[in-house]
């Protein structure tokens, strides 16, 4: 089988190359056109303990990406990067509200004056016993303001009969560009540095782990995408594995009952392989359209495994959870949660012909 996607061509795995699920929107809009437009808070799922070398940090931020905000509290703090974690990847064009933790073994808290900068403030901090690790939150809180700038009378009445549509089938789970880096810098970086001819030296711990994370992400809607072009992205394969909604959680149980019922209520989702070393937990038909895959794109694959990821399950829809809609032409405000690792961008590209102002 040939490569759905030829993945040394670094434009080919951003958004605007991979298929929906609903027909073309006629309406063209613009969002982030400041950064009030584009709010992300993390809902952690869990309150720190009070107590423990690890402070967590309740921070808010506007023009600085989540990295750049981590080594500047090392610094303000004095202790070593690899000290300071975070959960997710925020966006910088944004006002946007997450979780770090800094480890603080025998030293007292920093003053809060000395951690706050002019592009983010330290809300509220608590002692935990146990350092934040990425993918901890549960969920993201989203809300987005768009312009429309082709709306007429029709526009609310569609876009809020679509908004409705999405809510209750739900979006592919792709991986938004952010993942991807500007221009698809971050995989064509990747490929540079994993299928050289010759043996190159190894990036900084951080940016490893952002190519990494973009040649396995651009598998993954690879895969996402044939399964939408196949038509079976919501109706399993024999032996598919699935997802736990809301959860990282999966299973392959051919035997399970009422899958078909529980994938239309939404509580579970099919899965498809994120690619790592290990067995491919899938069965049957599924595991051999899985093998089929991992085949076609084995040195990719392997790549990723000599680099020590492991096969992971993804889900590959996306259902967002306490949705609100509200249109004032020509603006229209959508407020909504997803579980964490997904992206508000792949659930707007369904909706409407939506454009980043800040990549303008």
């Amino acid at each position: 089988m040939q490569p759905v996607v030829a993945l040394q061509d670094p434009l080919t795995i951003l958004q605007t190359q991979l298929p929906t699920v609903l027909p073309a929107s006629p309406w063209q809009g613009v969002y982030r056109l400041q950064p009030d437009d584009f709010q992300v808070e993390e809902i952690l799922g869990f309150e720190p303990e009070g107590q423990g070398e690890h402070l967590y940090l309740w921070i808010e931020k506007n023009g600085s990406n989540t990295v750049f905000v981590a080594q500047e509290l090392a610094r303000s703090a004095g202790i070593h990067p690899a000290a300071v974690a975070y959960s997710g990847l925020k966006d910088r064009h944004a006002i946007t509200r997450q979780w770090f933790s800094l480890h603080l073994p025998g030293k007292a808290d920093p003053a809060v004056e000395a951690l706050n900068s002019a592009n983010w403030q330290v809300l509220k901090m608590a002692r935990h016993p146990r350092k934040l690790k990425r993918g901890t939150h549960r969920s993201n809180r989203f809300t987005l303001r768009l312009r429309v700038d082709n709306a007429d009378e029709n526009t609310g009445n569609w876009l809020k009969e679509r908004w409705q549509q999405i809510i209750q089938q739900g979006v592919p789970n792709y991986f938004g560009p952010q993942r991807f880096g500007r221009g698809g810098q971050n995989i064509q970086k990747a490929m540079d540095w994993l299928m050289a001819d010759t043996p190159q030296k190894p990036p900084k711990r951080q940016e490893k782990g952002m190519y990494l994370s973009s040649l396995r992400s651009a598998l993954f809607n690879v895969w996402l995408a044939k399964t939408i072009t196949q038509q079976h992205w919501l109706t399993p394969l024999a032996g598919s594995c699935f997802n736990l909604q809301g959860t990282r959680s999966y299973f392959a149980d051919p035997t399970a009952a009422n899958l078909s019922s529980r994938l239309e209520k939404g509580d579970i989702n099919l899965a498809g392989p994120l690619a790592g070393k290990g067995r491919l937990e899938s069965a049957g038909v599924a595991l051999q359209a899985e093998e089929t895959f991992r085949e076609a794109y084995l040195p990719y694959w392997q790549a990723l495994e000599n680099q020590g990821l492991k096969v992971e399950y993804r889900p590959l829809r996306m259902l967002p959870q306490a949705a609100e809609f509200n249109w004032q032409a020509p603006w229209l405000t959508l407020s909504f949660a997803l579980p964490s690792g997904c992206f508000a961008t792949s659930l707007l590209r369904e909706l409407m012909d939506a454009s980043d102002a800040q990549l303008a």
